[in-house]
């Protein structure tokens, strides 16, 4: 236990000098990032743009096509591709989706040369795979006769689901992740750019802003934490720490559960949690207000095991009925970016996503995710629920609006 405990204070105290360093920067106007500070970093859209931009030969930045020709080089793709000849186009439209989901869709990025050859980049940050998505994309390849590969690009290097590819997929397909793939691909973009240049600024205002949206260390202290993790004498409690790591995240949540369900109680809810909430699929958390309702309550709740797809919303209760319509649904309040309003879940239902709030801005769904973990350590996710979730139901009595129905 010592030496555990001796392991955790110097990577605390590492910690603690990059945090230090940080706050520093922000001070002195270091941390300044247009990509964060205009909410741009989880737009898929965005980074799709920014990418095609850099790997278009025709492109103003004036690089002609060694920034493709760099790209190019981070795979050994079956075919050799000319990058003198490369068209580059984003949300490429391939026709409307078929009823058997086999053609249609948008392309987020689709380079072609003179020679037939293809690159078709699927871009994934936050948003969930469409049903076929990468077979649409390999069927309408085919249909044009192009020697292809489709790059699958995340944030984590994860294979596509089969949900995506379908079954036994007879195509090509390679991951790239933008830690291991983009970042080192920017970096050698911006050793051919003049240091002064707005070029070389901007591609490391990108570079900047994927380390943070990735949540990556500065690579000095990084390494100091390697270094301590894998010294002979501490290299068995880190791997203990390992073991154990789904019991670690599962004391947080258990924690952070408490913490949130004591705060409701302070606000006048009445609360009840499923005994395997965070362990089982389908569990929840109700919050009731029983002065105001007896039928309606909001829920959090878990579809998958080990709280995946954590989602909120007001439902009415499953013993009670209600006369609400659909065209009544225009008298209740819109409390946050819904999926879809319901006769049962009249305000509309959500995944988390982040502090935003925005759809696909992050990932506090998956509540075993070292992001949403964070999240409840810095109380962060605990302000969201209680400012855009707790508080709006209240003062805007929405429980006593619904009982008119």
């Amino acid at each position: 236990m010592d030496i555990l405990q001796e392991l955790l204070n110097n990577i605390n105290a590492i910690l603690q000098i990059e945090e230090a360093d940080n706050e520093r920067d922000k001070k002195n106007g270091n941390s300044l990032n247009l990509f964060s500070s205009l909410n741009l970093k989880t737009s898929e859209l965005i980074h799709s743009r920014m990418i095609a931009e850099l790997l278009n030969p025709n492109s103003s930045h004036g690089k002609g096509s060694i920034f493709l020709k760099k790209f190019i080089e981070l795979h050994d793709f079956e075919f050799t591709f000319d990058v003198e000849s490369a068209s580059v186009s984003t949300e490429f439209d391939i026709g409307p989706i078929s009823k058997n989901f086999s053609s249609g869709g948008r392309i987020d990025i689709l380079i072609k040369d003179a020679n037939n050859h293809a690159l078709i980049i699927e871009n994934k940050i936050y948003a969930k795979d469409q049903k076929n998505q990468l077979l649409r994309y390999a069927n309408y390849a085919k249909s044009k006769k192009y020697d292809y590969c489709i790059v699958y690009l995340t944030l984590d290097c994860h294979e596509p689901p089969e949900f995506s590819t379908g079954k036994n997929p007879d195509y090509e397909y390679v991951m790239f992740s933008y830690e291991d793939d983009i970042l080192p691909w920017l970096n050698q973009c911006m050793k051919l750019c003049p240091h002064e240049s707005t070029l070389y600024y901007s591609l490391f205002q990108y570079s900047q802003c994927l380390k943070d949206l990735l949540n990556l260390m500065n690579e000095e202290y990084k390494k100091a934490i390697i270094d301590i993790a894998t010294d002979d004498k501490n290299v068995k409690s880190v791997l203990a720490l390992y073991k154990n790591e789904h019991r670690i995240k599962k004391r947080i949540i258990d924690d952070f559960v408490d913490i949130l369900c004591s705060k409701a109680k302070e606000m006048g809810f009445v609360i009840n949690v499923d005994d395997k909430f965070g362990d089982d699929a389908e569990t929840f958390i109700s919050f009731c207000i029983p002065k105001q309702s007896d039928k309606w309550a909001l829920f959090i709740g878990s579809d998958k095991r080990y709280a995946k797809d954590v989602y909120f919303g007001i439902y009415l209760l499953a013993d009670k009925t209600s006369r609400i319509k659909k065209a009544d649904l225009t008298n209740i309040p819109r409390l946050w970016t819904v999926f879809e309003q319901e006769k049962s879940c009249p305000c509309g239902w959500s995944y988390f996503w982040s502090r935003s709030g925005e759809k696909y801005s992050g990932k506090w769904y998956d509540w075993y995710d070292n992001e949403t973990i964070e999240a409840m350590i810095d109380r962060s996710l605990l302000d969201f629920i209680v400012e855009n979730i707790f508080s709006p139901i209240i003062n805007k009595g929405v429980f006593k609006i619904l009982n008119r129905y």
